[in-house]
């Protein structure tokens, strides 16, 4: 009996979290594609939102392929069927698909959100495209906690399926996340402050921080080096990019705090066997488990499926529901 009701409450949940993210998929392209005077690239002008307009950014596949990889990330870590395997073969196709094949280009990730930024901070216009990528990618984390960043962005797969080499001696590396917390926040104050000062921000001035040029196929000599030493250190840490440097991993950090699922603990069932803190990548498990403050989680998975009683799961979060009692 207690089966059935689960299976129909978690029924019920997905259903209502589908019509959610179709909302989503309908709005945020016609946005993108039906606004700013016609060419989409301003907040200002008019509304073309004629049918040909509306129906070309129905069929924008960079939001629908993402809202369907976003749900199906959602489904796999709701009915715990996600593996350390499955995971890296996703990660391989969400590469190819939002990288190679050119498909969630135009505006980056990393553009869309600092380029908002950058305007305000300037007085200049906001584009239409870049301010629904950024509501794209907000709106996602916060239905899941990191939806976007880990089942959407290709340089993120990038990096997940570069640590899975083995690291030389077997060693990999989980950086104290105050550390890694504090160096991304200051990054992001210094961009702050050149961009009130100059204009220009740290992240995309001559693209020394923005490896989301990659997919563009841009080959310069400073993007090589950023792109190759992200890799050399996606080896022995996992998704360095994302914790040291990445605005966008810095705001879905934040939204994280309101995301309505996220990585849940039933304290009932855990025996403290400390399983899933060694098999995870990530350092926010120990986290998660100890009840402090989390570090970013990326909805791999890997902790749900390696808890041998259970006691991980992807659900509604709930206010003082996983704090550890003293």
């Amino acid at each position: 009996m207690q089966w059935a009701q689960s299976v129909k409450r978690n029924t019920i949940y997905l259903s209502v979290f589908c019509i959610a993210l179709s909302m989503i998929l309908t709005c945020a392209p016609v946005l993108a594609e039906g606004g700013g005077g016609g060419d989409g690239s301003g907040m200002g002008g008019g509304r073309n939102t004629d049918i040909a307009s509306v129906s070309t950014g129905l069929l924008s596949l960079k939001f629908i392929l993402g809202g369907l990889f976003a749900l199906t990330g959602l489904i796999l870590l709701k009915m715990t069927k996600i593996n350390r395997n499955i995971r890296t073969l996703l990660m391989c196709v969400v590469f190819v698909l939002f990288g190679v094949l050119v498909v969630m280009h135009q505006p980056s990730p990393l553009r869309a959100v600092v380029d908002p930024i950058t305007a305000l901070a300037t007085s200049g216009a906001i584009t239409l495209k870049k301010a629904t990528m950024m509501v794209f990618i907000g709106s996602l984390s916060v239905i899941g906690a990191k939806l976007f960043c880990g089942w959407v962005c290709p340089f993120g797969a990038l990096q997940e399926i570069v640590n899975r080499i083995p690291a030389p001696l077997g060693k990999k590396i989980k950086l104290p996340f105050k550390i890694s917390n504090g160096i991304r926040i200051s990054i992001f104050v210094i961009s702050l402050i050149m961009v009130i000062s100059t204009g220009s921000d740290l992240y995309t001035y001559r693209n020394i921080l923005n490896p989301f040029e990659l997919f563009g196929w841009h080959f310069e000599l400073v993007l090589a080096v950023l792109v190759g030493a992200v890799l050399i250190a996606s080896v022995f840490v996992y998704r360095p990019f994302c914790y040291l440097v990445c605005p966008v991993g810095l705001l879905t950090w934040l939204l994280e705090r309101i995301s309505i699922f996220r990585v849940r603990i039933d304290r009932e069932k855990c025996n403290n066997c400390k399983k899933c803190i060694r098999v995870a990548p990530c350092p926010s498990v120990k986290a998660i488990v100890n009840g402090k403050l989390r570090p970013d989680c990326f909805a791999c998975g890997v902790c749900i499926d390696a808890c041998p009683e259970g006691a991980l799961a992807f659900g509604i979060w709930k206010p003082g529901a996983d704090r550890k009692s003293d």
